[in-house]
């Protein structure tokens, strides 16, 4: 396909389509250069002896919409304009959408649900095995729910809250089953007691990895120019996905800083991008002891927890995959000390905490043990002195 005016253009650089293994996209910015392309491709296939399906070809488009929808032809076949596309396992929203997480909204929607069915189907092996152990069931995430969870993380980093809302809903009832946890329990616990990151941290984690593997790529790659033009988008206060990186970092990673739009345009490298995660790491430990800090009264006991070591010392750790969770060999005793230690049980002190149509929040000093009634009914109170 010859070089036209029609033709995508990122840092000067000509993108007339895109070729994915037997996904093929054909770009332009208009209807008559497409149906030029849509023409020269066709031909191209009947001299190599090949055969176009013009029912499995669809059109999207990007922007406002025409009064008019033209039609597009492959062979005198009409080829459908659909509201929805799918190109390398991303679906993509045709329409006049500002926000490119809009755009995405779909591919969102659908990994959310088929994350959430191969959760399902992870979790019902306990009907054949029993409890699931919870070292095993991180692995089993690992491989099967976050793959789905992280795909196309990269370029959609900056997503709505309401998108990465339904993402991160499948993480935490994920572990909060693992774990044995309710519903009303803390988010934060899923996170110190199995060390599994945040997926909004992830996400940045891939995202700036992302960054680091265009920054190697000659400057004549598709990937590099993409690169380019987002950065120079950006400094001219135009939205695009670098921009988007640097307001997610500027949330999440306040204390990490990107190099300068010139010096990253001029890189041949990523050296320039430093120890990024480490950064990270940093910020999520910074995260976890602000939510533990934010639910003091249901994790207090999460704060001045300490793990045994190997030398035989003890240490505090904000987040890790617990030592009990694998020594407790007893499903039901494991998940009773779960919930006791954060915070999700049926002691006077979180129970008298909610409020319903029958009762009123019981003030915090008056939440007295049932038994002695002296006492406010703590986890220490209940085990230890009543």
């Amino acid at each position: 396909i010859p070089v036209t005016d029609d033709d995508i253009r990122l840092a000067g650089m000509a993108i007339s389509h895109l070729e994915q293994a037997d996904d093929l996209l054909l770009l332009a910015l208009s209807p008559k250069g497409l149906q030029y392309k849509m023409d020269l491709f066709f031909a191209y296939c009947g001299d190599n002896f090949l055969i176009i399906n013009a029912i499995k070809s669809i059109i999207g488009y990007h922007g406002p919409a025409p009064e008019y929808l033209p039609r597009f032809y492959f062979n005198g076949e009409v080829v459908k304009i659909v509201d929805v596309y799918t190109y390398v396992g991303m679906a993509f929203r045709s329409g006049p959408f500002r926000a490119f997480s809009s755009v995405l909204q779909d591919h969102f929607v659908k990994k959310s649900e088929k994350a959430r069915k191969v959760a399902h189907a992870v979790l019902h092996v306990e009907s054949m095995i029993g409890a699931l152990p919870v070292h095993e069931g991180k692995i089993l995430y690992m491989g099967c729910v976050d793959p789905h969870l992280i795909y196309g993380s990269e370029v959609a980093i900056n997503a709505s809250k309401a998108l990465m809302d339904q993402v991160v809903n499948v993480q935490l009832a994920f572990f909060r089953r693992l774990l044995g946890l309710s519903k009303t329990s803390i988010r934060v616990a899923i996170y110190t007691e199995t060390g599994i990151i945040p997926l909004q941290f992830r996400w940045l984690n891939l995202a700036l990895r992302a960054l680091a593997y265009f920054l190697s790529r000659p400057t004549n790659t598709f990937v590099r120019a993409a690169l380019n033009e987002s950065i120079d988008l950006d400094s001219a206060g135009k939205k695009s996905w670098f921009k988007g990186l640097k307001d997610v970092i500027n949330t999440l990673c306040p204390h990490y800083e990107l190099p300068d739009n010139t010096t990253l345009c001029s890189a041949s490298d990523s050296t320039v991008l430093g120890d990024f995660n480490k950064a990270i790491q940093t910020a999520v430990t910074t995260w976890i002891s602000d939510e533990l800090n934010h639910v003091s009264k249901r994790s207090y006991l999460l704060q001045i927890r300490q793990e045994p070591q190997e030398n035989g010392r003890l240490k505090y750790h904000i987040s890790c995959l617990r030592h009990y969770l694998s020594e407790i060999q007893n499903p039901r005793h494991r998940k009773a000390l779960t919930r006791l230690i954060t915070g999700d049980h049926s002691l006077a002190v979180v129970r008298l905490n909610w409020s319903d149509n029958h009762r009123l929040q019981v003030p915090h000093e008056q939440r007295l043990c049932r038994f002695c009634t002296q006492e406010v009914e703590t986890p220490e109170h209940a085990l230890l002195q009543c």
